[in-house]
């Protein structure tokens, strides 16, 4: 009669009986600690390059270096016996599967539900933040829509802010408009909203950028710190330089500036 072990190999040899009266056979469970390197079976440290090495010569401690960590007895079966596994475990398998299919049918279910309900309580953040990641250079918005609604985390009373923030921004920016022509001598009120220090220890040099009333952007690139000191709105008689586009926004750069007054 023909004997198979478990995984459909036929069996050569002399089975043993069990006190079951089943046949069976010894079957040794490979060592996973250790391995032949070099010719020698040494204890491995690690996996280097898709190989197993041994930089210390020790021997197994968990075999003794006979490659073998165990000897269980394996089961030997008759042809049909392995028929009548095997049918078994492919029902067993083919339940399980279709558990698994119906667990991720429910959750997909729930996560749509879930998502529908936080894009409705979170309609008007998620509309300004969408609007943020158009054209997003630097993909930080892009990352941040992107992490919201894959944990479906209400946003922060900081995140709106920051949101709400920027789409005034650049609102801002978008309304930017040129001033006068290159070479006009005007009179501007402005105020800073921020000087940004780019001089070292033996030349200063400052950038002030500065908005008007109407929120058009004017920037002055210079040594002097005739605008540095000026705090609240002022009048600045000063010559346009040049038109720039800078970001996205339309500034107007001028040169020789005088402050006249506090507006």
């Amino acid at each position: 009669m023909e004997l198979f072990n478990r995984d459909g190999k036929l069996f050569i040899g002399t089975p043993e009986i069990n006190e079951k009266g089943k046949p069976y056979t010894q079957v040794n469970i490979p060592c996973d600690r250790c391995h032949v390197i070099g010719g020698q079976r040494l204890w491995i440290m690690g996996i280097e390059n898709g190989s197993p090495y041994s930089r210390t010569g020790f021997d197994c401690w968990t075999c003794g270096n006979t490659g073998v960590r165990k000897v269980v007895d394996g089961r030997l079966y008759t042809a049909e016996e392995l028929a009548k596994l095997n049918a078994s475990a492919e029902k067993r398998a083919a339940k399980r599967f279709a558990a698994e299919q119906a667990e991720a049918a429910r959750k997909a279910a729930e996560r749509v539900t879930a998502e529908a309900a936080y894009r409705a309580a979170n309609a008007d953040f998620l509309a300004k933040l969408a609007t943020l990641c158009i054209n997003d250079g630097s993909a930080f918005w892009d990352r941040l829509a992107g992490d919201m609604l894959a944990t479906l985390r209400t946003p922060s009373e900081r995140q709106i802010a920051m949101v709400e923030g920027e789409v005034a921004k650049r609102a801002k920016n978008a309304a930017s408009a040129f001033l006068g022509q290159i070479g006009d001598k005007m009179e501007l009120t402005l105020k800073i909203e921020r000087v940004i220090d780019i001089g070292n220890r033996w030349m200063p040099c400052y950038i002030s950028i500065c908005r008007d009333s109407n929120g058009n952007v004017v920037t002055y690139k210079g040594t002097a710190a005739v605008m540095l000191d000026t705090d609240g709105e002022f009048k600045v008689r000063a010559t346009v330089k040049e038109h720039t586009v800078y970001n996205g926004v339309n500034q107007t750069v001028i040169q020789r500036p005088k402050v006249l007054k506090a507006a």
